[in-house]
């Protein structure tokens, strides 16, 4: 079972939506696919579930007569096909009347109505992957004119939202984790929500901590490395002119250092009770030196 059914079962199991969003929910599912003719509705499922609800709505907002057959297409396999028909009739154009109160200009006004449409858009042509994988949510639409409008629609409620073309459709698509967890709140998904964004939390909080992880291994790593460069400074200098050579104050860092090879300079800082600033003076007056014999030599 995918994410993208689980997602779509609990939307259309849920029932109670206002007769304006299972309005705007019905035009997005028939305008998604193109299935607004001239002279008939016309509307193919290849889901069961998905053809009950579209009937279920029918039926609450109109009274007309309505046809229901099925196909079976042997393409990409075979398969059972779900014709919703609703013939040219006396108050045929009082549906299509009630749909075009749908338009984009209302669904920026009425958020019953955006959800509802949004919802219908998702059933049809929606997709979300698992955030077990990554964070993705697409929507593949056939009616070029309907993705414009619902990437619009998006971009007028501040979401980070992307289109493009793919495979002769729009596809309009998010890739960060808070706005699809608001775009399934807006579904009506709110069981998937919660398992979304507990998943979600996990990732991030396990993404922090092999960050921090891989900082403290850097960091010991510059650590390590510093200490070993400081150490082959040092010994050279020894073996050159003698430890005993130097001041006072770097004869002790330097035995301090060849004692404490992996320590750090906050570490060897606070040894010998001075700032790091001043530990890492120190050490750049021995690399002075350590060049200096590098030319004579």
């Amino acid at each position: 079972m995918s994410y993208t059914y689980k997602v779509k079962n609990e939307i259309i199991k849920k029932s109670s939506y206002t007769t304006k969003e299972k309005v705007a929910e019905l035009r997005g599912i028939l305008e998604v696919k193109n299935a607004i003719l001239e002279d008939r509705i016309e509307l193919k499922l290849e889901s069961i579930e998905l053809a009950n609800r579209v009937y279920r709505i029918l039926k609450e907002v109109t009274t007309l007569n309505i046809r229901v057959k099925y196909l079976v297409s042997k393409h990409f396999g075979e398969h059972k096909v779900y014709v919703i028909i609703i013939e040219n009739q006396h108050g045929f154009k009082d549906l299509l009347r009630i749909l075009a109160t749908c338009k984009e200009d209302q669904l920026l006004k009425d958020e019953e109505k955006r959800v509802g449409f949004i919802r219908g858009l998702f059933l049809m042509s929606g997709y979300i992957k698992s955030p077990e994988k990554e964070y993705a949510l697409d929507f593949f639409i056939d009616n070029i004119e309907i993705g414009e409008e619902l990437f619009r629609i998006f971009e007028n409620l501040h979401k980070k939202v992307f289109i493009t073309d793919k495979r002769k459709k729009k596809l309009v698509y998010f890739r960060n984790s808070e706005d699809i967890l608001d775009v399934l709140v807006m579904l009506g998904a709110i069981k998937e929500f919660y398992k979304y964004e507990e998943t979600t939390m996990m990732k991030d909080l396990k993404n922090k901590t092999i960050r921090e992880m891989n900082w403290e291994v850097a960091n010991e790593t510059k650590s390590l490395n510093t200490g070993l460069k400081q150490t082959r400074m040092i010994n050279y200098i020894g073996k050159k002119i003698g430890l005993n050579e130097l001041t006072p104050v770097l004869e002790e860092i330097a035995f301090l250092r060849l004692k404490n090879p992996e320590s750090s300079l906050q570490e060897l800082a606070e040894m010998i009770g001075i700032s790091k600033s001043g530990i890492r003076n120190r050490f750049r007056r021995i690399e002075a030196i350590y060049k200096e014999l590098l030319k004579e030599n």
